[in-house]
């Protein structure tokens, strides 16, 4: 009779056991976080990223001489991934280098066929 008295309890346990868990979803873990695990991943993460962050770089600087339309709103694209992906001095400054060539593109050059 020991023997079906334990199994019998085995599944009420289970299932106080997924309330549990059911209930306690959303809440704060208790746990230990390493921080070098987590430093590890984000350089890992961004290892691929500065490639693509040079790459909007040198798009930004071309877009300052040539087409500044469609490669500086290129290089403020490319920055953006760039940045999301971790390399965020070379996001940063493609975004803005990029953006002001527009920028620029569009208020100054309009002024400057106007005034010519």
């Amino acid at each position: 009779m020991d023997d079906r008295a334990d199994k019998s309890r085995e599944p009420v346990q289970n299932v106080n056991e997924e309330m549990a868990s059911d209930f306690a979803y959303g809440l704060p873990m208790a746990h230990d976080v390493d921080i070098r695990d987590t430093h590890l991943e984000r350089v890992n993460a961004s290892e691929g990223s500065g490639a693509l962050g040079w790459v909007a770089l040198v798009f930004a600087i071309a877009s300052w001489f040539v087409w500044p339309l469609l490669i500086g709103a290129s290089a403020a694209v490319l920055g953006y991934v760039a940045f999301r992906q971790g390399a965020r001095g070379l996001g940063g400054w493609a975004i803005a280098m990029g953006l002001f060539a527009v920028l620029l593109h569009v208020i100054v050059v309009p002024f400057y066929y106007a005034l010519t």
